[in-house]
């Protein structure tokens, strides 16, 4: 029992700089060997085609409204997605764990839809709903939605024996099982899920825009490409890429806030 009332220990801050000196090292040499042109050299591409920092900071000068006008709109479109592909991928898991017909029906379609390429269904789509906004968020839906299916089936399968006879003893309903056992059991399944899907739909959203967008980062890359300004489609890139983490550390930051409170609520 005194082992399980020991306080937690969390990492020093000495510790926690120490554990970031490493990549912040690796990212310095990184920039010094970009900016000096060494990693042009090294790579043989020109400096045109992979823009310096210095000028890719001097083009987020000269844009930074366009550039982050557009982020905002496709992190719109990547987090409605997110949510309708997790919560409807949530929902066919639970049919799946009621209804085993249902299962070994569907489970292989949902599934397959994994296996779909993106950039092959994105212009298919868009002939079926249009160039409104409603098409990407499809897009993302989609790329989220079978990676949720498999993740929360398994978690809301990975049950313990004992605490499942021990709920059927009790003579307890489907609902308190699913609410009291295979729901706080497939928790860490669903965020593993969210937390991928979470830059995926980035990509899925960026993508998109490429065929079928009057606006977001992606159309603003794809133009920029296209009229040989590289150092600005770069910084669509970078604020994609800075955009994909912000939603995975939010999801993380969502999964400790939900695993907390799932834990005081059963002290």
């Amino acid at each position: 029992m005194a082992a399980l009332d020991a306080p937690v220990t969390r990492p020093r801050a000495g510790t926690t700089v120490l554990l970031a000196l490493p990549p912040l090292l690796l990212l310095g040499i990184v920039l010094a060997l970009w900016q000096s042109e060494a990693l042009h050299r090294l790579l043989g591409i020109q400096v045109f085609q992979l823009p310096l920092p210095s000028g890719i900071l001097a083009a987020f000068a000269r844009r930074s409204g366009d550039l982050w006008t557009g982020a905002w709109y496709t992190l719109g479109e990547a987090v409605i997605g997110l949510g309708l592909g997790a919560g409807l991928g949530f929902a066919a898991a639970a049919l799946f764990v009621q209804f085993d017909g249902l299962r070994r029906g569907l489970m292989p379609l949902a599934v397959s839809a994994n296996a779909i390429p993106l950039i092959a269904i994105t212009p298919i789509v868009t002939r079926w709903l249009g160039f409104d906004q409603p098409t990407r968020i499809f897009v993302v839906a989609l790329m989220t939605f079978a990676p949720m299916v498999v993740s929360a089936y398994k978690g809301l399968t990975a049950l313990d024996n004992a605490a499942l006879d021990l709920m059927h003893s009790y003579a307890a309903t489907a609902g308190d099982t699913f609410r009291k056992l295979r729901l706080p059991s497939s928790l860490p399944y669903v965020f593993s899920a969210l937390r991928v899907g979470a830059t995926a739909a980035m990509i899925g959203a960026v993508v998109a825009e490429f065929f079928n967008s009057a606006g977001g980062i992606g159309k603003l890359i794809a133009n920029n490409v296209q009229g040989n300004d590289y150092a600005l489609a770069w910084c669509g890139v970078l604020i994609v890429t800075g955009m994909g983490l912000l939603l995975y550390f939010a999801v993380s930051l969502l999964e400790r806030l939900v695993v907390r409170g799932q834990a005081g609520g059963r002290e």
